[in-house]
């Protein structure tokens, strides 16, 4: 293999490919023949199989700028995660090329510190450099952490051990806009989403996350589909040239995705992208932006490829990377020439139909204002506000732990929230007076922790709610509530119908999430009905015996614990969990 695809780079070499100039304009454009783009078509169908197989909302493939394919919904906005981190490194690269980031500044320099403990002498040493290649040597709580590869405070110094740390990257945002005096996303949309003609992408889809009780410091999340996602991609692998555009120099994109610190041996980390390492990328130059779920924007500039992958996260989807990097090694594989000259293109047609959102003709003033979220009248603790707005005859919500969201009125007094497209029920008191929004995962948890409550006038409020909703949640959750009122065979039996029809597994995590909420209300006879629950529907889940275990533990049940942890054991021999709480608690009873 490695013998034919030294020939295929000799080939674009042979033919002059150095760097192409064709960019998408106002649309993309695609290769009517895949085959004009160099691609054999088998390996391109047997590549969209693979994709096909795992849970992946969007795929682009962008081969000397123009679409060779686009598999999903790649002109919805997807949760771009630590992608953004990416994004950041780009719009450094604007403000240091123009000479007005000094890279080379302290934290002390800056006057940065932070709440709490704020930060040591020693950490206040590291330079702007040092945050851009995660490698401050300072492991002070961050917002929005995700993965933080936590060390003692002060052990490392500045510049020393590589660490991925959300304090790095999201201080970076406070360090731009305090250098540069721009705010972040307008920046961004003024040098990156104008400039490349981005079709989706709008300021508001960016936000500042806070969690003030961490750090002063806020992420940065955007929302963005897959074609625009495949332009900062595109930009990159033409060495930041757009068309006949210098946008960014060649020297910074060039450092931004050098090599400097080693994490795994897939990837490693350069300025605020992953850096290829493994030899099947690594000899194409491949480097990427990653963030949670797999979203991926990849590039691989000895072949001015770009390939882009989207996994839907409002809804908990993850695209596994051993998959992900096996297609990416498929779309290589599949590309066997250069394009042709002057190729048939069209304009690239979204596979997936856009959703046609209802805009009824209403009065929508008494949704206008700021709202406590989850509405009171679901007897859940508020924990933000929301404030909507009105623009174009459609609500407009803004939250702080998510952004800003267009909220379309359906028929029934309902709302769909685009990107997320996610239902949101209008919640309102016993005067009828409208009292907030709340999507139905909330008002599921609402509807639970009434049916262990006391108040049978809040679990009938709740119970009709959901009723008017026409979604699996809302169903489970319904049964689940039978269960927990005593009609433990009719919940099973409309589970079992319910799993029949749907999705198996995800039931499974919706009970198994239900059961975990129980514990935490410290309602742990009625979570282990519900754990029991599932280890009935599905048997041959390891993770329901293990919850059940679990549950067990918390009730001093260790006897049952341990029968239970086995059980999970003997269906899956690599749950290290199971293994060492058994150990543990056989040591206890001896």
């Amino acid at each position: 293999m490695k013998y034919r695809l030294a020939v295929v780079l000799n080939l674009f070499l042979i033919a002059g490919l150095v760097a192409q100039t064709r960019v998408p304009e106002s649309s993309w454009m695609q290769y009517a023949d895949p085959a004009e783009a160099g691609f054999d078509a088998v390996k391109l169908d047997s590549a969209q199989k693979e994709w096909e197989s795992q849970p992946s909302a969007a795929f682009m493939v962008v081969s000397e700028g123009a679409v060779v394919v686009a598999w999903g919904d790649v002109e919805r906005r997807f949760m771009c995660h630590s992608v953004r981190k990416s994004f950041m490194s780009a719009l450094y690269g604007i403000y240091w090329d123009q000479n007005k980031i000094d890279l080379n500044k302290t934290l002390a320099d800056l006057g940065i510190d932070d709440i709490g403990d704020g930060l040591l002498e020693s950490e206040k040493q590291a330079r702007i450099l040092d945050l851009l290649k995660a490698r401050s040597g300072i492991f002070h709580p961050a917002a929005y952490a995700g993965r933080t590869d936590s060390q003692p405070r002060g052990s490392q110094g500045p510049g020393r051990y590589f660490a991925y740390n959300n304090w790095d990257f999201n201080t970076l945002v406070t360090i731009f806009e305090q250098e540069t005096g721009d705010r972040f996303f307008e920046s961004f949309d003024r040098y990156f989403g104008q400039p490349l003609a981005m079709n989706d992408w709008r300021v508001s889809d960016g936000y500042y996350h806070y969690e003030l009780e961490k750090s002063k410091h806020p992420a940065y999340p955007f929302r963005m589909s897959a074609r625009d996602a495949a332009r900062i991609g595109l930009l990159f692998a033409r060495e930041g040239k757009w068309g006949d555009t210098r946008i960014l120099s060649r020297d910074w994109v060039r450092r931004s995705t050098a090599l400097y610190s080693h994490d795994t041996e897939t990837f490693g980390y350069g300025m605020l992208w992953w850096v290829a390492r493994e030899p099947r990328f690594a000899e194409y130059g491949m480097f990427a932006a990653l963030g949670v779920g797999n979203q991926m924007i990849a590039v691989l500039p000895e072949l001015d490829l770009v390939i882009v992958n989207r996994a839907n996260t409002y809804k908990g989807e993850h695209t596994p990377t051993g998959p992900l990097l096996d297609l990416i090694e498929s779309i290589v594989e599949a590309r066997v020439s250069p394009a042709v000259q002057n190729a048939n293109l069209h304009s690239l047609v979204s596979p997936v139909a856009r959703p046609v959102f209802e805009k009824v003709e209403a009065d929508l003033s008494e949704f206008v204002g700021t709202w406590s979220y989850p509405p009171p009248p679901l007897g859940l603790p508020s924990q933000f506000e929301i404030k909507i707005e009105i623009d174009s005859g459609v609500l407009v919500a803004s939250s702080p732990n998510s952004g800003t969201f267009r909220e379309y009125q359906q028929r029934d007094g309902n709302f769909i929230e685009e990107d997320s497209q996610d239902l949101y029920v209008s919640i309102r008191d016993q005067d009828g007076n409208f009292a907030g929004l709340s999507n139905v995962n909330s008002l599921c948890q609402a509807t639970l922790a009434a049916a262990v409550s006391d108040n049978d006038e809040l679990v009938a409020r709740c119970v009709n709610y959901l009723k008017s909703v026409t979604d699996l949640r809302s169903n489970v959750t319904l049964s689940l509530v039978s269960s927990i009122d005593g009609q433990n065979k009719q919940a099973e039996t409309s589970l079992q119908s319910l799993i029949s029809e749907q999705n198996s597994a995800e039931i499974e995590s919706m009970i198994n999430r239900a059961g975990y909420g129980l514990m935490a209300a410290a309602r742990l006879q009625i979570a282990r009905q519900v754990f029991e629950l599932n280890t009935r529907l599905f048997p041959s889940a390891f993770n329901t015996w293990d919850s059940l275990a679990e549950c067990c533990v918390n009730l001093a049940e260790h006897d049952d614990a341990i029968k239970y942890y086995q059980k999970s054991l003997e269906l899956n021999d690599q749950n290290q969990n199971a293994r060492s709480m058994i150990e543990r608690l056989k040591s206890k009873t001896e």
